[in-house]
């Protein structure tokens, strides 16, 4: 997956960001471009989620609430089952 522009700064040798961007706007390009790595009509446990924003980022609990909160990504009430969502 091709990072975007306004990471590659922030990307180690390995691929994966090594530091998190302080500007809130681009905390949201790291989101949208880890939330790439989950498909839709799926369903992920928690630790599924996890473990494919682990492949971008250390703070993959971040981006996940992150998501949920942009409305991209929703779980259900007990933070157990997560699905992206499709947007109109």
């Amino acid at each position: 997956m091709d990072v975007p522009a306004e990471l590659r700064t922030l990307i180690g040798s390995d691929g994966r960001i090594k530091r998190l961007p302080v500007k809130l706007s681009r905390k949201e390009i790291l989101a949208r471009w880890a939330l790439e790595r989950i498909e839709f009509d799926r369903e992920y446990t928690e630790r599924e989620i996890n473990d494919a924003f682990l492949e971008v980022v250390d703070d993959f609990a971040l981006i996940r609430r992150m998501l949920v909160e942009m409305g991209l990504l929703e779980r259900d009430k007990y933070g157990h089952v997560y699905k992206r969502v499709v947007l109109a």
